[in-house]
This record gives structure tokens, C-alpha cells and sequence, in this order.
């Protein structure tokens, strides 16, 4: 299976309801994320299909509704189905405050991207670095944590945080207030970029086209490394 080379930012498809059928639309990705908790019918079944029909990295995620998920069913069940997906992914992402964050660490045998949202606001950076020093500290290969700007100064605020970052690091500014930033963290560090095949999956998200498309403009040392 493939795995991510940290010398560029990765621009990831997100499939929901018909993965299986936008992973076919995602060639334009360097890695495809299955969102297990979007998928209409068997979620095992369509990662499954997913992983045969690509060669792409794999993101294998089963958002809890409290950071913007939509798995309806027990905290016990959800690790389950992210446990037996993790067999066909690349890549697992749990949420920082899970409860079965360490209980998963513990199971899977795939890097963990930990993961933060808040859709409320931007927190200080004094705060930022406590989230990402506890990702760091319970062993996450890449830390993802999404927010949510308020003002112009709370951009620059999250891409001072990217330069300043000591690990893998995938920023994200939800909103429209930030929805720049998802062109543009990439080029200041960020290791992932999400973006959508179908319709959007968070707050501001642009699609892998205009998101590959940006970083070409922007970034030409991009366009020089993905060519």
C-alpha cells in the first residue's frame, strides 16, 4: 500500500454517499478518504470496493457526530466498524477526544492521523500547541486540526501556527471567512488538503479540481513535484 511522502502537501478526495462511485472521479487526488459514517448502505463493503478499484493512499474515517460526523450507533461501534475498515486503509483518523482514541492506538496497526474540529471559532495559539503537543504525545503520525476563523487575523494566526509546527501537521480553516486558507495552507506547510468529489463534507471545502487547480497557480514548486 502506499504511503505519504512528506515532501509536498497531499491533496486528499473525500467520498461519502457513493464512494465507490466518486473514487472513479478522484484520479486528480494523491489519496482518497472514506468517510464510513456518510455511506449509504454497508460502509465495510464500500471501502472494500474502494480499496479494490484504487492504488490511491486510503484515509479510513468514521466521524463521531460531535466533530461533524454522522455515525448514529454506540461509541463501541463505531472503533468496531473503524477497526475491521482499518484492514483495507492506509491511514486511520480518530478524533483527539474520543473516548476510544487510546483504545484504537492501541488495536490498529495502520498511522493514526489525530484529529480536532471546532466550528465555532479559532482557539489562541497557547492552546493550539497544547492540542497538537497531545497529538504528538499519544503517537499520531500526522495531526489534523480544523477550525474555524472569525476574523482576517485569525488566518494569519493559523498559518504562523503551520510554520511554527514540530511535526506532520494538516491545517484546516472551515468557513468562508478561511475558505482561502484550504488553497493556501498546503503552500505554508500543511500536509493534507481535503477536498470533495461530489458535494461538500465540511463548512468552505472546495472540490479537488479548483483545490489542485489553486495549488498549480500558487505553488509552482507543486505543479513541479506532481507532474
Amino acid at each position: 500500500m502506499a504511503t505519504i511522502m512528506m515532501l509536498k502537501p497531499r491533496l486528499v478526495a473525500v467520498l461519502g454517499k457513493e464512494a465507490a462511485r466518486d473514487v472513479m472521479a478522484a484520479e486528480d487526488a494523491d489519496m482518497v478518504e472514506v468517510r464510513l459514517d456518510l455511506v449509504a448502505g454497508d460502509p465495510l463493503k464500500a471501502i472494500k470496493t474502494v480499496r479494490e478499484l484504487t492504488s490511491q493512499a486510503m484515509i479510513a474515517t468514521n466521524r463521531m457526530q460531535a466533530e461533524g460526523g454522522q455515525f448514529k450507533g454506540s461509541e463501541d461501534d463505531r472503533l468496531e466498524l473503524l477497526l475491521q475498515a482499518a484492514d483495507f486503509a492506509d491511514y486511520v483518523d480518530i478524533e483527539l477526544r474520543s473516548d476510544a482514541r487510546s483504545k484504537l492506538m492501541k488495536k490498529v496497526k495502520k498511522p493514526v492521523i489525530v484529529s480536532y474540529h471546532n466550528f465555532v471559532c479559532t482557539p489562541g495559539q497557547k492552546e493550539l500547541q497544547t492540542i497538537m503537543d497531545e497529538m504528538k504525545g499519544c503517537g499520531a503520525a500526522i495531526a489534523k486540526i480544523a477550525v474555524t476563523p472569525t476574523s482576517l487575523k485569525d488566518n494569519v494566526d493559523i498559518l504562523n501556527f503551520l510554520l511554527d509546527a514540530d511535526m506532520p501537521l494538516c491545517m484546516i480553516a472551515m468557513g468562508q471567512i478561511g475558505r482561502h486558507l484550504r488553497a493556501i495552507a498546503p503552500i505554508y506547510g500543511s500536509a493534507l488538503a481535503y477536498g470533495y468529489i461530489t458535494e461538500p463534507t465540511a463548512p468552505g471545502q472546495m472540490s479537488v479540481a479548483e483545490l489542485r487547480q489553486a495549488l498549480r497557480l500558487l505553488d509552482p514548486a507543486y505543479y513541479l513535484r506532481s507532474a
